[in-house]
């Protein structure tokens, strides 16, 4: 996947970007940036974007329409044949929860309504923003922040409603123990098959995505992507440590899509990069010896 950022200015709790993104095959999304992501499509030249891990089949359907993702909710994305041009507002996490009262765990349990968001008042906020950005006026940070609050309020009443729709559900209810133990037995074996795909755990389990992510998170108090992000890395780890491999055969045994990514992962993960792991590792082995 081709990233380029066109503009951007970085606030103190909100990055704004004007992006480029072109892909040629089915891809699953993780953004680099940690924190809420609310966008809005630019571009005027393709479909809506296909959506296959989600209810919501299509984002993004016209010219100004608005999606989101919060923090650690991948996105399977079928290719455009134009590149997607978007805004796209970051929020840092504890800004955004603690404006909008409303915490990560929820937004996952309702992920296969955000793609897609119903919503002008946020595509007006968010076309100030592009406004700004492209022409910076007077104070135009001020205003930025401004439109960025204004989201968030929107946002904070966008989920509540969510949260109303769905009243009637009944208790939480956890996973059966012979899908906890499909899902464990497909993680185990990622090495030697490769990582899966929620619509992949899901079909194991005979539910749905929305219903996995919500019922695992029951289950085990991990929310999956990060589970399965965790032992991703447990795995990354035990491989520097070995010392037999180069951090490229170990991306590409890890299902990363390029040394770099598998970098750029590791270090947002643990704090360190591949090189300074091993290392660590290597100095505590000599100490140990």
């Amino acid at each position: 996947m081709q990233h380029i950022i066109e503009k951007q200015i970085t606030l103190p709790k909100v990055s704004v970007q004007l992006v480029t993104v072109q892909w040629g095959a089915v891809e699953e999304f993780l953004p680099l940036n940690s924190g809420y992501h609310v966008c809005q499509r630019l571009s005027d030249n393709h479909s809506a974007l296909r959506i296959g891990n989600c209810v919501t089949r299509e984002a993004f359907p016209r010219v100004r329409s608005v999606g989101f993702l919060p923090p650690d909710f991948c996105v399977e994305l079928y290719p455009v044949d134009q590149p997607f041009r978007a805004l796209t507002c970051i929020f840092n996490t504890d800004f955004f929860e603690t404006v909008t009262e409303i915490q990560q765990d929820y937004w996952h349990e309702h992920s296969d309504a955000l793609v897609s968001i119903k919503g002008r008042r946020l595509e007006t906020m968010m076309q100030e923003i592009h406004g700004e950005l492209v022409q910076p006026g007077f104070a135009h940070d001020v205003l930025i922040e401004a439109a960025s609050a204004m989201i968030l309020v929107e946002m904070g009443r966008y989920g509540r409603r969510l949260g109303e729709a769905n009243g009637h559900s009944g208790a939480r209810q956890g996973l059966a123990p012979w899908q906890l133990r499909r899902i464990h037995e497909r993680i185990e074996a990622s090495l030697e098959i490769g990582y899966p795909s929620l619509d992949e755990l899901a079909r194991l389990c005979g539910i749905s995505q929305s219903h996995l992510m919500r019922t695992f998170k029951v289950s085990t108090g991990w929310q999956i992507h990060k589970y399965i992000a965790e032992e991703r890395m447990r795995a990354a780890k035990a491989m520097l440590s070995e010392d037999q491999l180069h951090s490229k055969e170990i991306s590409a045994r890890l299902g990363f899509r390029s040394p770099a990514y598998f970098a750029t992962a590791f270090l947002r993960m643990t704090g360190k990069t591949p090189t300074e792991y091993r290392r660590q590792s290597r100095s505590m082995d000599m100490v140990g010896a």
